[in-house]
């Protein structure tokens, strides 16, 4: 028997002293440890290594006795039970790696779980990134949105992603918005916007702050950059509920959105002047 079997064997998995003593058991049959080191070529120190190995990996039946003997197994049930041999394998990694990740993840929480959350913050520098952002926000909210915002913003968010809002609306998610005074919002978006979620009017606001399901904050502010407008976006527990207490406040002391501060013209501006 030439040496193309063993070099299947170690492409297997075997390593090559287990190739080469199950190699020789096929040629001699039955055989001593003795007499499998001396026809394949095994050291006698790794031997009954390799041996003990073969039997535990379905390759060799072990014949009690002094000497031991080791009898090969036919090949196609040898590499049925190398199958179950590395599929019962394969369950133990994947139960040990479960068990170490529940124990990884119950240190993390008792780690964590006395201090504020862990804080993910991300800054976008242009109006694009910001609006996809506030989108992605928008899909995965399941509970309250709450915004801080201008007219002209307002109408950006209307515009862009008034379809998941109402989606939202009419699955129970809470939408309110408090907008500024220092301009009119289109009586087209007040039409659609009123529809799904509740509106007040607040005096001139510096930037524009979106809250998120008790959980997601994302800032937005002119900026001296070429896009003109930055973003901000984090799960800080600390900013969540300084701007969430800046929302009520502001939503207690505002007044309901009324015709008087709408105008009639039903056109779509298509331009990101913010966001």
């Amino acid at each position: 028997m030439g040496t193309e079997p063993s070099m299947y064997l170690k492409e297997l998995g075997l390593s090559k002293y287990e190739a080469c003593a199950y190699t020789c058991l096929l040629q001699r049959g039955i055989s001593t440890a003795q007499e499998v080191s001396d026809g394949g070529d095994v050291p006698q120190p790794r031997v009954y290594d390799a041996l003990d190995s073969l039997s535990e990996k379905g390759f060799v039946e072990i014949q009690p006795g002094r000497p031991k003997k080791f009898g090969p197994v036919d090949p196609d049930l040898a590499i049925e039970r190398f199958r179950e041999y590395k599929q019962r394998q394969y369950d133990e990694e994947l139960s040990e790696m479960q068990r170490l990740g529940d124990q990884f993840a119950n240190a993390v929480e008792n780690t964590t779980g006395a201090t504020e959350g862990s804080e993910i913050c991300w800054t976008y520098s242009d109006r694009h990134h910001i609006l996809e952002k506030l989108s992605e926000l928008t899909t995965t909210a399941t509970s309250e949105i709450r915004m801080i915002t201008t007219p002209i913003s307002f109408e950006h968010i209307l515009n862009h992603h008034v379809e998941e809002l109402t989606r939202k609306a009419e699955t129970g998610t809470t939408i309110r918005a408090v907008v500024s005074e220092d301009g009119v919002v289109p009586a087209a978006i007040y039409e659609r916007a009123e529809k799904i979620m509740d509106i007040r009017r607040v005096e001139n606001i510096e930037g524009r702050i979106y809250l998120y399901d008790n959980a997601h904050v994302l800032v937005a502010f002119a900026a001296d950059n070429d896009d003109g407008y930055v973003g901000i976006s984090t799960t800080s527990d600390t900013l969540y509920r300084t701007q969430s207490q800046l929302f009520d406040l502001l939503w207690a002391n505002g007044h309901e959105m009324n015709r008087a501060s709408t105008h009639a013209n039903t056109s779509v501006r298509t331009g990101d002047e913010s966001v």
